[in-house]
């Protein structure tokens, strides 16, 4: 019976007032002498019915015992909840009969407590039931004597808060831990990032806070489906504890995302290790309902008290040392340096001025012509965009690229880049100069409900020929859903439209879906072009793509060509066409026009 400080529970008086002042004048004259009851040899307890009677109408749980802890009165509520009917329990001690045996000595004692006068009136404990059931009762105590100060009695009178506790505990689970992965939620990690930061202060210590992103997983979410993105995070979740000790906090604080807090650390190198760990960790194959799937982890790492001295700082400089992870090539951790924040203000800089650049008119189109190997004449010209923005000047399409896809800014670039090439493309074709202009189309931009009809729209607006168009997709963008994307390109194909895939030789194509794939042309990575004269092995696979595309009836493009050498191995393999420096950087509309029209 373990005591629980404060007023009585309000539940319990509740049910005492439906019929406790009955039972309690009633055990008042059985303690002054009534023949119904006297103690031990002068006890008769014979006649209980009206006693009896007056306990079963109470809904709370009623135990009557004597000096002894003998149960000697048992009401119905009691039968109720433990399965015992009260003649099987007549006459035991209540710490033998209905008391968990690491319970006893502690039962034991407080019973000792209550006949002494030094005891809480309201206690806690649980009650064990016939059938092995636990149920937590919170009692009420009360002691009655003979008259001459002499206890005889003790009653006890309680009610079952077994659901109530439950309801507790759980929203105290949940205001706490995270109820798909069970570790902590953010409320809980802020809470002992706060007391671990507190202990570092006082006792001179270093710790770690590692910041985590799952690679990968955003592919498998949007291809296996939410539920199966859900278990790659349980999964996760499960693996993660198992890389730290047991006084590390590992919480999900939202999405693929996970912090790890490592307490007493003597080296920064400590950080590493378990980052490093963590990593192989998951660079092992998760299995999803059949699936095998593979993702990866991007970890930042802030050091107290170096990288911060605050909550919010540390945090704040781990996930700018995950974000450099990423940049990295995912996949590898990264500790934070004050040079990254140089770079993530950068960042939030140019995402602000994205988001502003379509309606400043701050973005242009550069064109870059295709050579016809044979003859040497303009096959086409691709389109690529531009961003001149006033404080930064001409900003890298590596650089903003990337940062207008995982902003979602790409769609509504991708559209403008779409409709402007278009629209300048129809000059050269009212020239009569049949060449194709190649407009790249993102992921997001591909996956995107309106494309079809954003095309169809563009294309009647801007009157150019679908057949001088040609559109270009990665192989890992055509390859994430492939079945759907099959249907996308034949819509795409019926418009009479030519479709290329880009980058080739990067992805992780299937010949099968290739060959299933209406598209008209495989664009080489100029990463392979690049050492095609001096490397054995970009020979081979270029000669390979070349020789494979050519039985499958597509043309080949070979990007990036810089030199002679290039372009004469690349004749004797029968490549159809290239593009690079060599025969031209990518230039302005104008510049284009001219270069164009003084090649005819």
């Amino acid at each position: 019976m373990k005591p629980e400080a404060g007023a009585p529970d309000v539940g319990a008086r509740e049910h005492i007032n439906a019929g406790g002042d009955k039972i309690y004048s009633m055990i008042d004259e059985i303690g002054e002498g009534d023949p119904l009851c006297t103690v031990n040899d002068d006890v008769n307890l014979d006649d209980t019915n009206f006693l009896s009677a007056v306990l079963d109408t109470i809904g709370a749980l009623v135990l009557v015992l004597d000096i002894e802890g003998r149960i000697i009165r048992f009401n119905h509520a009691c039968e109720d909840v433990s399965g015992y009917r009260f003649e099987e329990l007549k006459g035991q001690f209540i710490w033998e009969a209905l008391i968990r045996d690491e319970d006893v000595d502690e039962i034991r004692a407080y019973f000792q407590n209550i006949l002494n006068g030094q005891y809480s009136r309201n206690y806690q404990n649980v009650l064990m039931s016939r059938s092995g059931g636990q149920r937590l009762i919170s009692w009420t105590n009360t002691t009655l004597d003979d008259g001459s100060g002499r206890v005889v009695f003790v009653i006890a009178t309680g009610i079952d808060i077994t659901e109530r506790k439950l309801t507790e505990q759980r929203l105290e689970y949940l205001a706490h831990f995270d109820s798909l992965t069970d570790l902590p939620n953010r409320t809980l990690f802020y809470d002992r990032l706060s007391h671990t930061l507190g202990q570092s202060r006082r006792y001179n210590q270093m710790f770690a806070l590692l910041f985590i992103d799952l690679d990968g997983f955003k592919f498998v979410n949007d291809t296996l489906g939410h539920d199966m993105g859900d278990l790659l995070l349980k999964m996760a979740a499960k693996t993660l504890p198992e890389c730290v000790r047991e006084s590390d906090t590992v919480a999900h604080v939202g999405g693929d995302e996970f912090v790890v807090i490592l307490p007493v650390i003597s080296k920064a190198r400590a950080a590493s290790l378990v980052s490093q760990k963590i990593i192989e960790a998951l660079a092992k194959p998760f299995y999803l309902d059949g699936h095998e799937c593979f993702v990866g982890a991007s970890i930042g790492i802030s050091i107290y008290p170096t990288d911060g001295d605050d909550v919010d700082t540390l945090l704040k400089n781990s996930d700018i040392a995950m974000y450099q992870a990423k940049d990295q090539g995912r996949n590898n951790y990264q500790f934070y340096n004050s040079d990254m924040n140089t770079r993530a203000l950068r960042r939030l800089k140019l995402e602000n001025n994205l988001r502003k650049a379509l309606e400043k008119n701050e973005f242009t189109l550069h064109y870059q012509p295709k050579v016809n190997l044979i003859n040497g004449e303009f096959t086409g010209t691709e389109a690529l965009v531009r961003w001149q923005n006033p404080h930064y000047g001409l900003v890298s399409p590596v650089e903003f690229i990337p940062l207008a896809e995982e902003t979602g800014l790409i769609i509504s670039i991708g559209e403008w880049v779409l409709r402007t090439a278009c629209s300048q493309s129809v000059a050269w074709q009212k020239q009569g100069y049949g060449i194709i202009t190649a407009v790249n189309l993102s992921a997001r931009q591909f996956k995107s409900s309106g494309l079809i009809y954003t095309i169809e729209s563009i294309l009647q607006e801007s009157g150019f020929n679908p057949e001088y168009l040609e559109l270009e997709l990665t192989e890992s963008v055509v390859m994430e859903e492939a079945e759907n994307a099959i249907k996308i390109l034949r819509l795409i194909k019926n418009m009479g439209i030519h479709i290329a895939i880009d980058d080739f030789g990067m992805g992780y194509s299937s010949l099968s879906y290739l060959k299933r794939f209406p598209i008209d042309r495989l664009k080489i990575d100029k990463s392979f072009v690049r050492d095609i004269t001096t490397d054995p092995d970009d020979e081979a696979i270029v000669t390979a793509i070349i020789a494979m595309a050519h039985s499958l009836k597509l043309h080949v493009t070979a990007e990036g060509v810089e030199t002679v050498d290039q372009l004469e191995f690349l004749r004797t393999l029968n490549c159809d066409e290239a593009q690079g420096y060599l025969f031209s950087r990518p230039v302005e509309f104008e510049s284009f026009k001219e270069l164009l029209f003084k090649k005819h």
